[in-house]
């Protein structure tokens, strides 16, 4: 990366059961691609609980979803669009794996608990990628530990904060504030501080909106 790029904010209000979000995720990377070394780019991960009903023991996930989308025929469809755009993307979805519909709260105040933003995204990367292609559950600590221990190494720390209830309000409150604020879906992306971007859109979507903000700053720069 170049010295010369600008620092440049993106926060992302995702859920990591949400398969959307990890297609989203993929897009904004191939348009941080595009871009290239004309920004640094400063990537937040802001929590989001697209089912905080489900019990800490999870439900089966098929079942959920059903019940979501009505029918089995509807979720069915549903699936085969998101696995051909997920192959577009990179992502090899195998939702007849996932044993159960997670509550999220517990891996959110994970993702949290690292002390800088390279780490969060990579432990985010790898809970969309042990809960959508790899099939595992994610109620379990022990499985949600081998996930992690890559990231975390240290598992003292990993259990302070799977048993901190403090952690864990802290993040039900900030998921409080973006309702409050008007998101009610994800992935919800807020460009430059500026801009935001509903919805995994095409990378050009977002390059259009990163050139956007940079022409702004260059123009509010003094003559």
């Amino acid at each position: 990366m170049s010295t010369n790029s600008e620092p440049f904010s993106i926060d992302i209000v995702s859920d990591v059961a949400c398969p959307w979000c990890y297609v989203g995720k993929k897009k904004l990377e191939l348009a941080l691609q595009t871009v290239g070394n004309k920004i640094d780019p400063q990537v937040r991960w802001r929590p989001f609980q697209l089912s905080p009903e489900i019990p800490e023991s999870g439900i089966d996930y098929k079942e959920h979803l059903t019940q979501k989308f009505g029918s089995l025929d509807r979720l069915d469809g549903a699936w085969q669009r998101l696995t051909e755009i997920g192959k577009s993307v990179g992502i090899p979805f195998q939702f007849e794996a996932i044993p159960k519909a997670t509550n999220t709260l517990i891996l959110h105040a994970l993702v949290a608990g690292l002390s800088t933003l390279e780490e969060q995204a990579k432990l985010v990367d790898l809970f969309f990628a042990a809960n959508f292609t790899e099939g595992k559950d994610l109620t379990n600590k022990e499985v949600i530990w081998k996930v992690a221990e890559p990231i975390y190494k240290d598992r003292t720390k990993f259990d302070a904060i799977f048993e901190n209830p403090e952690l864990k309000e802290n993040i039900r409150q900030e998921i409080s504030y973006y309702h409050q604020n008007g998101i009610s879906g994800v992935p919800y992306f807020i460009i430059g501080g500026k801009y935001a971007v509903s919805g995994a859109q095409d990378p050009s979507v977002f390059v259009e909106v990163i050139e956007t903000v940079l022409k702004e700053r260059e123009s509010e720069k003094p003559s």
